[in-house]
């Protein structure tokens, strides 16, 4: 069955399904005898991203990868094939009470090599930096089946040229990821998330920068606008007050901006940020807010990730902290407001702005998303639109210099175009 391998509406001729890393090797050096194009599948969970590729025949699903193949505990090394899926390499470390500080969206579906291919970003990177900054070391297959390895499983390993960096998020252009070799670290003690809501970003955003700028830097810092953001600031509010914020109550959807704050730590310091926090909150003015735990902490965090059931546009910022807010504000007060879902990791300054709409108003919510980024000095890109959109734009946005030096790489590493043709940045 090929069907659940569609990539913007192209389905490969056959799937391989291969189990072992060797197994890995074989199945792209045949492809590339024969003179195929390979895509390489992981969880899915984004296979949206990316251009439309020009050539599609076999679709190469790693997720039988999915062993831990070396674990140390006392070093706080693991290292782990690529068709694991985040949340099972968790669910192994967490029972040392130790984990990877990497949250990606969709943990049990998404695997580490689609995870670090993708580039995808959750909301701890604010404390610990992307998911490159974790690689110590990685084994890929390139597009004719040769195994390379680079980096290594210690984490005082400065030998060599950092060559893992080029296939995190290079999107499989340029080989498959196989294994990965991550520094890992202690499960905090105890872990809160302060939620608060605010009648604007405006007024959300005094209390974040006060927060950014203060005496210490919380593990995550997450600005949520939109109807959704309305909607769970006003189940928290009736929860923890008995009473909705004025600004979501009614049939409308309601227009309060949430702001998630998580602090870990041990719990004498997590009592006292959590203090200090709600301090903020309060001088700040929020129309209100609760100290979050267990479940209701995580269902605040889910709104991070990507709406359900998928949008019709999804684009992606990236630009300086400080004007984070001001691109949430514009984008929520300008670009279709009662149809968007936005997302600001305000600490590390990514923006993520997700739209429910009709086809034929894409291009045009497209034009005013770029206009706001550009405005705002950021890099857009497009990570969800309609497939029929795509043959007409570059959905990395304009790359500049760099993409000529990104086209000697693709002809380096795969001169025959065998991986994943056509999808990344300048159509490579």
């Amino acid at each position: 069955m090929t069907d659940s391998y569609e990539l913007d509406g192209v389905r490969p001729s056959r799937v391989e399904r291969p189990g072992s890393v060797d197994d890995l090797s074989a199945t792209l050096k045949k492809v590339h005898e024969d003179a195929q194009a390979a895509v390489i599948w992981g969880g899915g969970t984004r296979m949206h991203v990316g251009n439309s590729v020009t050539r599609y025949d076999v679709a190469v699903d790693v997720t039988g990868l999915d062993r831990v193949v070396d674990y140390r505990p006392s070093d706080l090394v693991v290292v782990v094939e690529a068709g694991i899926t985040v949340a099972a390499l968790q669910e192994e470390l967490g029972k040392n009470n130790q984990r990877l500080a990497f949250d990606p969206p969709a943990p049990e579906k998404a695997t580490i090599g689609g995870s670090l291919a993708s580039n995808a970003v959750g909301p701890l990177r604010n404390s610990y930096g992307g998911v490159r900054d974790l690689v110590i070391g990685m084994s890929v297959v390139l597009a004719d089946g040769t195994l390379t390895k680079s980096g290594g499983s210690v984490v005082k390993n400065v030998a060599g040229y950092d060559m893992a960096r080029l296939h995190i998020g290079a999107f499989g252009t340029l080989g498959a990821i196989a294994t990965v070799a991550f520094k890992i670290g202690p499960l905090p003690p105890a872990r809160r998330t302060v939620a608060a809501w605010f009648d604007s970003v405006e007024s959300a955003a005094v209390a974040g920068m006060r927060i950014i700028n203060g005496a210490f830097m919380p593990e995550a810092i997450t600005v949520i606008a939109g109807p959704r953001a309305a909607a769970h600031a006003s189940d928290i509010a009736i929860r923890t007050t008995g009473d909705a914020p004025e600004n979501s109550r009614g049939n409308a959807p309601g227009t309060a901006v949430l702001l998630l704050v998580a602090l870990a730590a041990s719990p004498a310091t997590v009592e006292r940020q959590v203090n200090d926090t709600t301090s903020t909150m309060g001088g700040a003015m929020a129309d209100g807010f609760a100290v979050l735990d267990g479940d209701q902490q995580e269902a605040a965090w889910a709104l991070a990730g990507e709406p359900d059931p998928s949008p019709a546009l999804t684009v992606r910022s990236t630009l300086k902290p400080a004007s984070a807010f001001d691109l949430v504000d514009t984008l929520a007060g300008a670009v279709g407001p009662n149809d968007i879902h936005i997302v600001g990791h305000v600490g590390f300054g990514t923006v993520e702005a997700h739209w429910t709409a009709d086809a034929a108003s894409v291009p045009g919510l497209i034009e005013s998303a770029r206009t706001a980024v550009t405005d705002a000095g950021g890099a857009f890109s497009i990570e969800r639109c309609p497939v029929g959109l795509k043959p007409g734009l570059d959905v990395f946005g304009k790359i500049g210099a760099p993409l000529e030096i990104m086209r000697r790489m693709k002809q380096q590493f795969d001169p025959d175009g065998t991986l994943s043709p056509g999808r990344f940045a300048g159509r490579i």
